[in-house]
C-alpha cells in the first residue's frame, strides 16, 4: 500500500464529513424525540414543541457533525501513515 497524496486523504475527509453530516444529526434528533416521549412530556395532545425542539437540535448539529467527521478522518489517515 502506498503512500496516499493530499487530495486523496482530502476526498475521503470531506466524503466521511458529508456521512457524519447526514446520520449523526439524525441520531441525535431521534434519540432527544424518543427521551421526550419516554419522559412523558410529549404526545398526543402536545403543541409540537418537542418535534420542534428535536428538529432544531439536529439542525444545529450539521455543522459540528462535519466538521468531527473530517476530523477523525484525518486523524485516522494521517495516523496510518507514520507507522
Amino acid at each position: 500500500m502506498g503512500r496516499r497524496t493530499a487530495l486523496s486523504i482530502g476526498l475521503r475527509a470531506f466524503g466521511l464529513g458529508l456521512v457524519a453530516a447526514l446520520v449523526l444529526p439524525m441520531m441525535i434528533m431521534f434519540s432527544v424525540l424518543g427521551i421526550s416521549h419516554l419522559a412523558g412530556g410529549c404526545g398526543a395532545g402536545s403543541s409540537g414543541g418537542c418535534e420542534m425542539g428535536a428538529a432544531s437540535l439536529g439542525l444545529i448539529a450539521i455543522l459540528p457533525c462535519f466538521v468531527i467527521g473530517v476530523g477523525v478522518s484525518l486523524y485516522l489517515d494521517l495516523w496510518r501513515d507514520r507507522g
